[in-house]
């Protein structure tokens, strides 16, 4: 056995690929990030709604995303220790 050798390199060459199609389009993203926060800005000065009740819905929002969208922790649990004497007692099968 080689351990020198990747185990499948087609994986090494998807992985890198799809790392260099996120690099490359990033920019792209950042562009459409952008242009929709304009239109969003335009629109609501159109409709003429100010700055400050955007600010707060939005930290409201943000708020309310963060407590209620959460995602469920996970227990931990405590490394298991070794039982001294000779009996030892096994998990009851499922």
């Amino acid at each position: 056995m080689n351990l020198s050798k990747p185990v499948n390199p087609i994986r090494c060459y998807a992985f890198g690929s799809v790392f260099a199609a996120l690099i490359l389009l990033s920019p792209v993203l950042a562009f459409l990030v952008v242009i929709a926060t304009e239109m969003l800005i335009d629109s609501l000065m159109a409709g003429g709604t100010n700055a400050v009740c955007v600010i707060a819905a939005g930290g409201i929002g943000l708020v309310l995303s963060r407590k209620f969208w959460r995602r469920p922790e996970v227990l931990r649990q405590s490394e298991s220790e070794p039982v001294s004497g000779e009996a030892s007692i096994a998990a009851a099968p499922m």
